[in-house]
């Protein structure tokens, strides 16, 4: 019998399943593929909200253990997923530079707040300068899936398929499904959640993310956001994700020529350098109406548990989350109010 089963494996199944190996718990993960939106996303941590200069809520202290899980990663594959990348927000006006000032004297904030600089980068007009964060970057989640799951795949506990809902068995000790036993089972599916009989009734609506992928002579070894985003990828030097874009309407995962043409637009007020586009991609973003992660178990069968909604900011987190519900699901801990599922039930 396992521990436990996981239903989708994105940044949440993912850190879920960290949690589950640190505490010696085995587990076998169901996966199809189809949310796509950790991979879509780009993996940029910034705890900083750079439209209002505010902090995102719980970014900062959930950040360095987001790292530390990150680096635990690196360590048991050998390889390098965490890039630190300064973030340059161009500012736009004298008043945008009096609000950086201001607010980067503020706890939490001056912790990644830098004074604003003049450094001229190459393509980009900035007459007012840029507003500095330290201590940001990229996590190169889509490999780091790719490695976990190529790990998962040689001990066989990884099942690249459709999970049927109708097919699992739930029973007071433990559940079943297609002969397969668990004493718990989680679902971290994404925007995938709303086909789910057990947690559809959530308020997750999902918010559609596009792209693009473009290739220059110019290096900027900066995340430069501006109306849009521009940051390196890190695995090809020469080439940047220019993003992003937000539709609520739209709940498919294809690309659209109206999002190409609308960055595009945004990223020549930007970026006065030639270019070109060598890929789109778009993905759905598991956004709730609070903006506050779903997380916790269902209240007829403790046993069945959800770790979703984790937004824009995955990366920061689902590490601390998942550890949350891994210590409600085991050992009955509260679950923070703000995260808990049971906030909807009133």
């Amino acid at each position: 019998m396992y521990d436990y089963i996981i239903v989708g494996f994105g940044i949440a199944g993912f850190s879920f399943a960290q949690q589950l190996e640190e505490n010696n718990r085995n587990f076998i993960v169901f996966d199809n593929q189809s949310q796509q939106s950790t991979r879509i996303a780009g993996g940029m941590f910034n705890p900083i909200i750079l439209k209002r200069f505010t902090p995102a809520w719980q970014a900062a202290e959930m950040l360095p253990y987001a790292l530390l899980q990150f680096q635990k990663a690196e360590l048991k594959y050998k390889k390098k997923y965490i890039h630190y990348i300064d973030i340059y927000r161009k500012l736009a006006s004298i008043e945008e530079q009096n609000n950086w000032i201001v607010a980067s004297d503020k706890p939490v904030m001056r912790d990644f707040m830098q004074p604003i600089s003049k450094e001229k980068i190459e393509g980009i007009e900035a007459p007012f300068g840029f507003g500095v964060l330290k201590g940001t970057g990229i996590v190169n989640a889509g490999n780091l899936l790719d490695d976990v799951i190529k790990n998962l795949q040689k001990k066989d506990k990884i099942k690249q398929e459709t999970f049927d809902y109708e097919a699992l068995e739930i029973h007071q000790e433990f559940v079943s499904y297609k002969g397969i036993k668990a004493r718990k089972i989680i679902f971290s599916e994404g925007y995938g959640m709303l086909n789910n009989p057990f947690f559809k009734q959530l308020p997750l609506m999902g918010t559609k993310g596009e792209m693009l992928m473009i290739e220059t002579q110019t290096d900027i070894p900066y995340i430069v956001k501006s109306n849009v985003f521009m940051a390196p990828n890190v695995m090809q030097k020469g080439q940047f994700y220019i993003g992003a874009t937000y539709n609520w309407e739209d709940k498919t995962n294809t690309p659209t020529p109206e999002a190409k043409t609308h960055l595009e637009m945004k990223l020549k007020q930007l970026f006065a350098k030639d270019y070109s586009v060598i890929s789109q991609k778009a993905g759905i973003r598991p956004t709730v109406k609070d903006r506050r992660p779903l997380v916790g178990t269902l209240k007829k069968h403790p046993n069945v548990g959800i770790l979703n909604g984790m937004g824009t900011r995955g990366v920061i987190l689902a590490p601390s989350t998942a550890k949350f519900l891994f210590k409600h699901m085991e050992f009955g801990m509260e679950l923070p109010k703000e995260i808990d599922i049971r906030r909807f039930e009133d």
